[in-house]
């Protein structure tokens, strides 16, 4: 079944940017398409207009604020400078001096990242006591999205996506890495054909779920549980095939914005306010989201300047979050 556009003739445009027009057209504003490919609109209400690019790029940041969220170094930065928890790890700028840190890091669990990144691209984890091989295959696929990179602990708990529109938290979803669960009789390959036909996955961000891939990397995924794409899953068994979680690589958004202790939502704003950001994602491990904040069990991951809409609009499983109105009172339309 084909995924069903959110919003017939504008299909072609990423899906948080459908619903900001549509979410604007309901309001009576003026909805012009400055650059499909780039998904850049003006908005016009009377005498006030408002330039929008991919639904949260706005007037309200500005371009030192991007920047800033979208190098890791210079996020983890102001993020420590205003006692915000962060995972202690290091950047390189080149593949040997990554490389001569590998015992350092041999019998942590680590995350190997490119310091400009989004959508999870170039991301690796690597387990405690990983071979040298595989160090040097993750610290060069970071390195071949990014001239720097980071290698930091990995923190465990499911990781969560906290919406920042202003001076509130308007949504968090737990983003669960792409997964099937086994029957006892199906093959891998064939329950990921079969998650996939749900009409709301579909591929290049214009439906509400990615499209579960069949990649080398879901491939290594599989090969580090002992699993190919033919092994048959015990009956209720998660298998992941992502080790990141980001919904744009196949992954699963589950609401979860009231079951979220009050001080995590404040330490997501603190970490806002230390990029000076007005629009923004914060990433958040913990693995107590309900519970007062441990230091020793959550931490900020990173501050992302570009958060996509949907995955609080339309999430796999749980409430769904009105957004895109927020971020039109925001701008100040009526």
């Amino acid at each position: 079944m084909e995924p069903k556009p959110l919003l017939p003739g504008w299909q072609d445009l990423e899906i948080s940017t459908q619903i900001i027009i549509r979410d604007a057209m309901s309001r009576g504003i003026k909805v012009e398409v400055i650059d499909r490919k780039e998904n850049f609109l003006r908005l016009v209400q009377g005498d006030h207009t408002e330039f929008v690019k991919e639904a949260s790029k706005t007037r309200l940041d500005s371009l030192m604020t991007y920047l800033v969220m979208e190098n890791k170094i210079a996020s983890k930065l102001v993020l420590n400078e205003n006692n915000v928890r962060v995972p202690i790890g290091k950047d390189y700028s080149n593949v040997e001096d990554a490389l001569l840190d590998y015992p350092v890091f041999l019998s942590k669990k680590k995350v190997i990242k490119p310091v400009t990144t989004n959508f999870g691209i170039g991301i690796g984890i690597s387990n405690p006591n990983d071979s040298l091989e595989k160090f040097t295959f993750f610290v060069k696929q970071a390195f071949s999205f990014s001239n720097s990179i980071i290698v930091e602990e990995f923190i465990e708990g499911p990781e969560y996506r906290f919406l920042v529109l202003g001076d509130e938290v308007v949504a968090v979803c737990n983003r669960v890495p792409a997964n099937v669960v086994g029957d006892g009789v199906h093959t891998i390959r064939e329950l990921i054909e079969i998650k996939n036909k749900d009409p709301r996955r579909g591929e290049g961000h214009i439906t509400a779920l990615e499209k579960i891939q069949m990649s080398e990397i879901e491939s290594l995924v599989l090969s580090d549980s002992g699993y190919t794409f033919s092994s048959v899953p015990k009956k209720e068994e998660q298998v992941f095939l992502r080790k990141n979680s980001n919904i744009s690589t196949g992954g699963d958004s589950i609401d979860v914005t009231d079951l979220v202790h009050p001080e995590f939502k404040t330490i997501a704003l603190n970490a806002a306010k230390a990029a000076s950001a007005v629009i923004c994602g914060i990433d958040i491990i913990s693995s107590a989201i309900s519970e007062k904040p441990n230091p020793e069990h959550y931490a900020v991951l990173e501050i992302n300047f570009n958060p996509v809409l949907y995955i609080h609009e339309f999430p796999y499983a749980g409430k769904p979050r009105a957004v895109g109105n927020k971020i039109l009172d925001l701008l100040g339309f009526t």
